[in-house]
């Protein structure tokens, strides 16, 4: 059996935001950085954030995280965090923010550029600054996982950042933030953790504690994205769409798959990362049906209260498809308005990404052509 891993302390409820303040009095953080996005500060997130910290803390704020992450985002945010002496930063925001949060906290304390960090992953040291993050949308997980994706430059492909002391200090979970998140997003982030949920149940990396998690944030998922996304105000809706993205994120722990190593094809492109997932899972689904041994597409057919026998691979794609229409996704990378035509390079970084290495069947050179090209459209 594999390690079974620890996952970082969790506030978890309506209200847990009241956790802040004690949380940095015991990281012995009084100055801190909240690094958040422009969008965020426009629907009064940060305001409501700020208002939880006492009046005379010395805050600094970086506001500008791309809505994919970047070097350059980092970077900047570095420079505030030294011109303000901060001693510890706070992610608020999604998965760009949280992880330019786990590269920002190694370059804040190494002496070492951005490009360099992720070039040399292990010299990475437990000397980090103190992370705590607060997710504003019910999808990525990245508020508890230790390892993220940089963009070198905008619209380029990504580089991985993943090291144990990347891994946030604490993670504070109030759905509350999550309630301004616009439908567009609650369907997308809220598939991605499904993503997350079906790769990590399935990876070939077996963790009983963690596959139970996985299975247990699907059927929260197929329970609930439906209401949030039809009803944002709906809070029992939000609740469980934020333990299940907090679950995906657990489930990340046990690897990712050809779902994620699919999305690394059209990474050279601003397109949003949790559609670009949604929209390669039901290929995937397919793909698998008939391929992987055991039961484990019946036990996650089972999940999404789906009849679970020897098409079950099949029966998922399905309902994926169909969930994805009634949230208003797209089922094609070109709808999202992908127009490159580079098939030959999109097939490579598939084929060679670092995701496929946790995979229960890993598709070969052959299979990736068929793969994209059905995920193209």
């Amino acid at each position: 059996m594999a390690n079974i891993p620890s996952f970082p302390p969790v506030h978890f409820n309506f209200g847990a935001i009241k956790e802040l303040t004690p949380a940095l009095e015991q990281h012995g953080i009084d100055r801190p950085l909240i690094i958040t996005d422009q969008g965020l500060v426009e629907h009064g997130v940060v305001q409501k954030l700020r208002d939880a910290l006492p009046a005379d803390m010395a805050v600094a704020v970086f506001d500008n995280i791309p809505e994919n992450p970047t070097i350059a985002g980092v970077e900047q945010a570095l420079e505030v965090y030294k011109s303000n002496n901060s001693n510890g930063i706070i992610g608020l925001g999604g998965g760009s923010v949280l992880d330019s949060g786990k590269a920002l906290r190694v370059a804040a304390t190494h002496d070492m550029t951005v490009i360099e960090i992720l070039n040399n992953l292990d010299k990475i040291t437990p000397d980090v600054a103190p992370y705590i993050t607060i997710p504003t949308t019910a999808g990525t997980g990245a508020e508890v996982t230790f390892g993220g994706g940089i963009h070198p430059v905008t619209n380029g492909p990504a580089m991985t950042i993943r090291s144990i002391h990347v891994q946030p200090d604490l993670a504070i979970c109030d759905p509350e933030f999550t309630m301004t998140l616009p439908p567009r997003l609650t369907a997308a982030t809220g598939m991605d953790a499904l993503t997350h949920c079906v790769e990590g149940f399935l990876s070939c990396n077996p963790n009983p504690p963690c596959e139970a998690i996985a299975l247990d944030g699907t059927r929260r998922v197929v329970d609930f994205i439906e209401r949030a996304f039809n009803d944002g105000s709906d809070r029992e809706a939000r609740s469980e769409m934020s333990m299940a993205a907090l679950q995906g994120g657990m489930a990340i722990y046990m690897g990712l798959g050809p779902i994620h190593a699919l999305s690394m094809s059209f990474g050279d492109s601003p397109l949003h990362h949790g559609t670009l997932v949604t929209v390669a899972m039901p290929a995937v689904m397919r793909f698998y049906s008939g391929r992987i041994p055991g039961t484990g597409l019946e036990r996650f057919a089972e999940a999404m209260h789906l009849t679970a026998d020897k098409e079950s691979g099949n029966r998922i794609a399905d309902a994926v498809t169909e969930l994805n229409a009634k949230l208003d996704l797209p089922s094609t990378v070109r709808e999202m308005g992908y127009e490159k035509t580079d098939m030959d390079r999109m097939i490579k970084d598939a084929f060679d990404s670092g995701f496929n290495h946790f995979a229960p069947f890993q598709p070969s050179m052959d299979e990736y052509e068929k793969l994209v090209t059905e995920v193209l459209g």
